[in-house]
């Protein structure tokens, strides 16, 4: 009874490292057969690009999404996505939970370790910042590919209540 199955693309599967210039034909190949198989019993896929997976490769030798240069690998990546299964996929996550900038997030949704900067917080904004970015233009290359594509975002939200109704405390919240 299943019509719809939300999955993410492993970046790294498609682009091991994230800054080649082809992708991994086998890891392409990977999501056909799955998107295959949820068309074939009417399974809508929901599919998103990026959920807290980009190649290790590029934390460790960019420094994750600060590094303006993650919107031009995360551009390919989605291209190569978007024209490969245009016909097998209409919706779209390009980001998960790209709110996440509270104390677990950072690592996980910019590729960022705080040691190593002068400005953590003005870092993180910055690397926020680059997200939007690929994603805006992402978006843009999705609906010249196909214009019918659905194109959103994942936010994270949590169930968070302050210890009072003090306003330090709903602010601390």
């Amino acid at each position: 009874g299943f019509k719809c199955f939300r999955l993410s693309i492993s970046w790294p599967r498609i682009y091991p490292q994230g800054d080649e210039l082809e992708p991994n034909e086998e890891g392409l190949e990977y999501y056909d057969h799955i998107f295959d198989e949820c068309l074939k019993y009417g399974i809508e896929p929901i599919v998103t690009l990026s959920h807290f997976e980009m190649p290790l490769y590029l934390a460790k030798k960019y420094g994750g999404w600060r590094n303006r240069q993650l919107i031009t690998f995360f551009e390919r990546y989605a291209i190569t996505c978007f024209k490969r299964y245009s016909k097998k996929v209409k919706y779209w996550i390009l980001l998960n939970q790209i709110n996440s900038l509270g104390g677990w997030g950072e690592f996980a949704s910019l590729g960022m370790v705080e040691d190593g900067y002068e400005d953590w917080e003005s870092a993180k904004y910055q690397a926020t910042h680059h997200q939007f970015v690929a994603c805006a233009k992402a978006t843009k290359l999705a609906h010249e590919i196909d214009a019918g594509m659905q194109i959103g975002m994942m936010l994270g939200d949590d169930a968070l209540y302050p210890a009072t109704c003090r306003p330090e405390d709903v602010f601390a919240n």
